[in-house]
């Protein structure tokens, strides 16, 4: 598991350290800074070398990017670092310009990574945009499902599910014991949180999508709501997560209802306490509090929890502040704009 990243000089962020756990939730307004300290731990671990090592910059799960783009032009940095820290490992990425119209990027490693760091960080980490398609029923097979199994946009995740179907499961992630395999349990987690039952089938290289309803009727994905095609992206990616890996989630409960999202965290949690790393990039007050609920209930501890608030300074500058909890799940440290507008209308309709 990763315990730590640390971020220097790229993009909105000054400094900021982000101490991890097994369910990580990142939480702010629209453009405070979420999505790029994603990006941040995307492109060091697009990067992260078996050996000491200097390179140009390498991007899989991320768009191709300049050095000006990436760095802090408000501090006019020369310079960006992305520390990579866990229980063996304490590595840190120094991103330079490689030309002097600041476009390509070097990247310098200054450690050999121990333990399972290059292993999690390059074989299983899994991460799904928030610009992902949403449409399971384009779905085709990935030409280049070595590099990058889910795509850019998670456009392959159908291709990817295809190819590991009959992988067996371990009981951790069961929502049920009649079959073992992804398939299955896809289908199981699917019936439990929606109704719906996944049909797959290929027809030359285009994948043929369907959702069966409870009464065997089949569906195609555009008629039974967005929502859908995304909560079961988000179930094939967790459930097919190997153990000790890491899944990234940006705006998981996109088109989902609050009480979808409510049983969505519960999911998440299963999956973080079954020995996989979630994090989740969310503007959504239920997933939040459904954080609070897990703790109140001791369905999830303290030491397995944490959550990010992000907030933009006067300068521009970015803060990802760590939000403290309690096992009862209060807040010790309320950040002024965290998920206060539901009390504000209610304050508005009861004056």
């Amino acid at each position: 598991m990763l315990n730590r990243y640390r971020i220097e000089n790229y993009k909105s962020f000054r400094e900021n350290d982000f101490e991890l756990r097994k369910l990580n939730l990142f939480s702010g307004a629209n453009s405070a800074g979420k999505s790029s300290a994603i990006q941040a731990l995307l492109n060091a671990a697009d990067n992260f070398r078996k050996e000491t090592t200097e390179h140009s910059i390498v991007t899989r799960h991320t768009p191709v990017v300049t050095f000006n783009e990436t760095r802090n032009f408000i501090t006019n940095a020369k310079s960006y670092r992305i520390g990579l820290y866990d229980d063996e490992n304490e590595i840190n990425l120094l991103f330079t310009p490689a030309d002097d119209a600041f476009k390509g990027i070097n990247v310098v490693q200054d450690g050999k990574p121990k333990g399972n760091l290059y292993s999690l960080l390059h074989n299983n980490l899994f991460y799904l945009p928030a610009m992902r398609t949403g449409r399971l029923d384009n779905s085709t097979i990935n030409p280049n499902a070595e590099q990058n199994p889910l795509g850019l946009n998670g456009e392959f995740v159908i291709d990817f599910y295809q190819n590991n179907r009959t992988q067996l499961l371990p009981e951790s992630l069961w929502a049920g014991k009649e079959i073992k395999t992804l398939e299955g349990q896809v289908n199981l987690w699917l019936k439990k949180l929606t109704g719906y039952r996944l049909i797959v089938e290929l027809d030359g290289t285009q994948y043929r999508v369907k959702f069966e309803t409870i009464g065997s009727k089949q569906l195609f994905p555009y008629h039974v709501g967005t929502g859908i095609s995304f909560i079961t992206e988000v179930i094939i990616v967790c459930l097919a997560l190997p153990e000790n890996g890491m899944v990234i989630i940006e705006n998981p409960e996109i088109h989902l209802h609050p009480s979808a999202q409510a049983d969505l965290i519960d999911f998440f949690a299963m999956v973080a306490k079954s020995g996989r790393q979630v994090i989740i990039e969310s503007h959504s007050d239920h997933l939040f509090n459904g954080i609070r609920r897990l703790l109140h209930k001791g369905n999830i501890t303290l030491a397995d929890v944490n959550v990010f608030h992000f907030t933009r300074e006067e300068d521009g500058l970015t803060k990802g502040e760590s939000v403290t909890l309690t096992q009862e799940g209060g807040i010790r440290n309320y950040i002024p704009g965290m998920f206060e507008q539901f009390d504000k209308d209610l304050d508005d309709i009861l004056s």
